[in-house]
C-alpha cells in the first residue's frame, strides 16, 4: 500500500512539473498563483509529500487546469527507470559521502549479477 502511494504521489507530481514548465512559470510563480508555499511545491514535484485534494486544486488552478486533467495518471503505474533513479536519489539523501560509495557500490554489484542472469 505504501509503494502505490509513493508512485501516486510521484506520478502527480510529474505531472505538476510537466504542466507548470508547459505554461512557462518557474516553481516560485506558481506557487504564488496557487497560494502554496514554494518549498512545498517543490516537495510535490519530487513526490516527496501526498497533496490534499485541496492543495491540488489550488494546484489546478494555478495552472489553470481542470483537476481532473492534472489528476489523470492513467498510465500505467509501474515503475520507470527514472521513477526508480528517483527512489535511489532519495534514498542516499542525508547520507554520509562514504555510506552513499558503499551504496553505490551494492547497487552497481547487484545490477551486474542481474545482468548476467539475462
Amino acid at each position: 500500500m505504501q509503494i502505490e502511494r509513493e508512485r501516486i504521489s510521484y506520478k502527480i507530481g510529474e505531472r505538476i512539473r510537466q504542466f507548470r514548465v508547459l505554461r512557462g512559470l518557474s516553481q516560485e510563480e506558481l506557487a504564488f498563483a496557487s497560494e502554496i508555499n514554494p518549498t512545498y511545491l517543490g516537495r510535490l514535484e519530487r513526490g516527496e509529500k501526498c497533496p490534499t485534494v485541496d492543495t491540488l486544486y489550488k494546484v489546478s488552478l494555478g495552472l489553470k487546469l481542470p483537476l481532473h486533467e492534472l489528476l489523470d495518471i492513467s498510465a500505467a503505474l509501474e515503475p520507470t527507470q527514472s521513477e526508480a533513479m528517483h527512489r535511489i536519489q532519495t534514498a542516499l539523501d542525508g547520507l554520509s559521502e562514504a555510506d552513499a560509495v558503499q551504496v553505490a557500490e551494492i547497487v552497481e554489484k547487484v545490477a551486474a549479477l542481474r545482468k548476467s542472469d539475462a
